[in-house]
């Protein structure tokens, strides 16, 4: 499931699409989704909760299924599948950014050469690279750098 290119490790893993996996524990209060935007907890070592505040996030969980507790696969950067809020769509090109519903994006028009706004640059977890339509829990490859 997992590449070793730069030798054995228990705490981080390169996915079949690309992305840099890290070992956290899943503290989200429900079996993990795959896509799933997740920060930090503040009330448990080594473990991931859902963003709820779109300025925190810093990895996408890797996988569907894993129970509340255990340990998960979360990726930090490279390529991964994000979950995106119900009823949006992803353009390729644009910029993903954390949503206002937990654990979700959508994303916006690319900047080009301007600058954002800083509450708008925070938020910005990566680059869609493929176009989805709108729907319920749809999944879109983003080159994942958060900022």
């Amino acid at each position: 499931m997992f590449s070793d290119i730069f030798g054995p490790s228990t705490r981080a893993r390169f996915t079949p699409d690309g992305g840099l996996a890290v070992l956290l524990k899943n503290g989200t209060g429900a079996t993990s989704s795959k896509g799933t935007l997740v920060t930090a907890s503040q009330d448990v070592d080594l473990a991931v909760v859902l963003q709820t505040n779109a300025f925190d996030t810093f990895g996408v969980m890797y996988e569907s299924g894993v129970p509340d507790g255990a340990w998960c696969w979360v990726v930090v950067s490279g390529l991964a599948q994000v979950l995106y809020a119900d009823g949006a769509g992803a353009t390729r090109g644009n910029v993903c950014i954390s949503d206002a519903a937990d654990g979700r994006a959508s994303d916006i028009d690319n900047f080009g050469l301007g600058l954002p706004a800083a509450d708008t640059h925070f938020k910005e977890i990566g680059h869609v690279l493929e176009p989805k339509s709108s729907g319920t829990n749809v999944l879109a490859y983003i080159n994942l750098h958060f900022n």
